[in-house]
């Protein structure tokens, strides 16, 4: 088998980019593509004040938080995820730094919103859920949380998530579906576990998508705790070859979900090689 490089959310990186050809023309590619602007957020910590909440299902919140200025854009590249603070959320009083990835389309000027999953023994998502209108979260953006890079230059992409990590792979998919000419003819398999229907994120939006380009995206929703028509149980090997095309050089997979779930498809997080159910099945 072709191994296909695996990018975990937050972890590793893949950086091998195939050149692909369309319809006799070079495709556009990263090395194409035009510049873009540095993200609005830097190494440094920045206020930023919570405009509005919205409520989205029994556990889940969305947040928008406003940029300085209107005409601003967050910039954030795709894919990759900011770092805000908790303060004081820790043990023993610590501040507390977690990683998430915003959900509004990183051109959207004047704000961008996060999708928090809120935990009533959390840390930070209960910090977030707790917040009122006004109240202000530092964030930053630093390097390291730059991931495989939009355009990813493939011919299919893996997307396997779990609850809330859902929100790296929407991510993805606004920008390879948005139809700007690059990655135009990728296709997409999307493999989404949750407990119940009602855990579902961002359902109408990946409808919408899946709608709209027709034969490159395929959801898979996979529930573990409702009996249902569709599929049910786990993210597990047979469902992978199931509904995913193959392992090959011309693939990428993302993986994020919880830390159960991550490391029965990749392997211990601390470890380079990926092993567990994709690295039985030919992924790397």
């Amino acid at each position: 088998l072709a191994s296909t490089p695996v990018v975990p959310c937050c972890m590793r990186l893949a950086r091998t980019f195939l050149r692909r050809r369309r319809r006799g023309t070079p495709s556009r590619t990263l090395a194409t593509m035009p510049a873009k602007p540095p993200c609005f957020l830097t190494e440094e910590w920045t206020k930023l004040a919570l405009r509005e909440t919205k409520q989205v299902n029994h556990d889940s919140k969305l947040l928008e938080f406003a940029l300085p200025s209107s005409e601003e854009s967050l910039q954030l590249p795709v894919c990759a995820c900011l770092l805000l603070k908790a303060p004081g959320k820790g043990e023993n009083g610590d501040d507390v730094v977690r990683p998430y990835t915003p959900v509004s389309d990183d051109l959207r000027k004047g704000s961008f919103d996060l999708l928090v999953k809120v935990y009533e023994k959390g840390t930070a998502s209960k910090f977030l859920g707790d917040l009122k209108s006004g109240d202000e979260v530092e964030f930053k953006h630093i390097p390291f949380n730059v991931k495989e890079q939009y355009p990813f230059g493939k011919k299919s992409i893996v997307m396997l998530a779990g609850g809330s990590g859902i929100t790296p792979m929407f991510q993805a998919l606004q920008s390879i579906f948005r139809d700007d000419g690059f990655d135009d003819d990728l296709k997409v398999t999307l493999l989404y576990g949750n407990k119940t229907e009602k855990d579902i994120l961002l359902q109408e939006e990946l409808e919408e998508i899946q709608a709209t380009n027709l034969g490159r995206l395929e959801i898979v929703n996979i529930l573990s705790e409702s009996s249902w028509d569709g599929e049910t149980g786990f993210i597990d090997g047979e469902k992978i070859k199931k509904f995913c095309p193959p392992p090959s050089d011309s693939q990428l997979v993302f993986v994020c979900g919880p830390p159960p779930m991550y490391e029965s498809l990749c392997g211990p997080r601390g470890e380079s090689e990926v092993t567990g159910i994709l690295g039985k099945l030919g992924y790397s």
